[in-house]
């Protein structure tokens, strides 16, 4: 089913698929993107579009099957590719692990296929453990998400999934805290405070990102290198955005206080910015009026 020593793109259904196998001794990554990674639908040429991840892996001659969603209220949940994962599986049985990846919807559309697929351990990021908007009200990505053109909504739901998880997550951006709960398992978590649904960015932001996903792909992710490189989201600029609107009822006044501190220095540090953006927004705000 899998062609060795060779770059492979081909679509299943409404799912774009890459692959490339370069030895059948190592680990092989299973990659879904996030929404924002959709690929038109209406373009003729959908075949030539990139798929996510495929060259992060692929130049570093890594064993990458990367799939990308083709249009919108596609969750990966068409039976053309659910079948064709199922199939896949007996082909992905040689590798020595198996490893899945994925952010948001991403990590969604993992939680739904890899005990399908067999998957050794999978790394989630900002997950949504369902994009049902009955089951999730308190989400607003939910509540703004297009409903599945082939599924029922309540039946598609990745609380239940087997595999062993990793998930990455920021605790007090409380719609995603709540999908974390919502796993039946606890898995291993590892919490990025105050960037909200902001992970995969914050981590290439601080250089984190690849050295990240190397080191799950081989085996578990260092605490102390995970949470020392943390410290440095102070210096990001949306870090403390939000976090002064007190998220959680966690929040005491002397945390608050820090906040506030933070976020001035912030603003001064960057205070050669701060005109631009003032301006802006007055424009903004004065043709709001006029209008």
């Amino acid at each position: 089913m899998l062609k060795l020593n060779a770059e492979v793109k081909e679509i299943i259904d409404n799912v774009l698929l890459q692959y490339h196998i370069f030895d059948v001794t190592q680990p092989v990554m299973i990659t879904f993107p996030p929404v924002c990674q959709s690929i038109n639908n209406s373009n003729d040429n959908a075949i030539s579009a990139p798929v996510w991840s495929f060259d992060f892996f692929a130049k570093r001659k890594l064993n990458i099957i990367a799939f990308n969603h083709i249009g919108e209220g596609n969750y990966f949940d068409s039976r053309t590719f659910v079948s064709f994962l199922e199939n896949l599986k007996q082909a992905i049985a040689i590798f020595p692990s198996k490893v899945g990846y994925g952010a948001s919807l991403g990590a969604f559309a993992l939680s739904l296929h890899a005990d399908r697929l067999g998957l050794s351990k999978a790394l989630l990021l900002m997950p949504q453990s369902t994009y049902c908007k009955k089951t999730a009200p308190w989400d607003p990505i939910v509540i703004n998400a297009k409903d599945s053109i082939n599924s029922d909504m309540t039946i598609l739901d990745g609380r239940t999934c087997k595999t062993p998880l990793t998930f990455i997550y920021d605790p007090l951006s409380l719609p995603d805290k709540l999908h974390i709960d919502r796993y039946q398992q606890k898995g291993t978590r590892l919490k990025i405070f105050g960037v909200g649904h902001r992970i995969p960015r914050t981590l290439q932001h601080l250089d984190m990102l690849s050295e990240v996903i190397l080191q799950f792909r081989v085996g578990a992710i260092d605490n102390n290198y995970f949470y020392q490189g943390l410290k440095e989201r102070r210096k990001l600029t949306y870090y403390f955005r939000d976090a002064y609107k007190k998220p959680t009822i966690s929040y005491t006044n002397q945390r608050v206080l820090i906040i506030y501190w933070h976020k001035t220095k912030q603003r001064l540090h960057h205070l050669k910015f701060e005109p631009s953006k003032i301006l802006a927004r007055l424009l903004c705000s004065i043709k709001k009026r006029i209008c």
